[in-house]
């Protein structure tokens, strides 16, 4: 099957090209996605062609064409012949997937979304982990102050994430207004 995915095909070049999509093997399902998450560091750097978008050593020249995803949701369209948890129709999170309207994966790429979660919120749910890790390594103490420098996605998700912990205060830096005000 044919499907479209976003490539950055050289520096500063993003197009919505034609892509295979390969019928699940056996331990695969296929994800007809309804929201893939962005996170603009990824993407820019993926985007302009800077070293640390991919494991590129500094004196080597960046590779494209690049691709890029990791935080998805989406509709089980097709299942491999060993899934038995699963079914067509089933609302799935998928992560370390691409920017693509359809793709097959592990089935260890996928988790089941609850009901009452839709996929455009659960397609934030791994892009979520990563503020959280940073969390735990601080080894935060209920009702220790903690602040927060830049309020993009990753930030916001922070802000949420340390409020939840116990911080207190939480504060959040940004030079842009709108996104302090988004924070509180």
């Amino acid at each position: 099957m044919q499907t479209k995915q976003i490539v950055f095909t050289a520096p500063c070049v993003a197009e919505l090209l034609d892509a295979p999509c390969l019928p699940p093997k056996e331990n695969e399902v296929t994800v007809s996605l309804e929201y893939s998450a962005i996170s603009s560091g990824t993407e820019k750097a993926n985007f302009i062609g800077a070293r640390n978008g991919i494991n590129v050593a500094e004196d080597e020249e960046a590779v494209f064409p690049r691709t890029v995803g990791y935080s998805a949701a989406g509709v089980v369209s097709e299942i491999g012949s060993d899934i038995t948890d699963l079914k067509i129709g089933d609302k799935v999170v998928v992560y370390w997937g691409k920017h693509k309207k359809d793709i097959t994966v592990n089935r260890n790429n996928v988790i089941k979304i609850p009901d009452g979660v839709s996929t455009k919120e659960a397609s934030m749910a791994l892009i979520s982990t990563f503020p959280l890790a940073a969390i735990r390594k601080t080894k935060l103490e209920i009702g220790e102050s903690a602040m927060v420098m830049g309020l993009g996605i990753l930030g916001i998700f922070a802000v949420q994430e340390l409020k939840v912990a116990g911080a207190y205060p939480v504060i959040a830096v940004d030079p842009v207004k709108e996104r302090r005000e988004f924070a509180l």
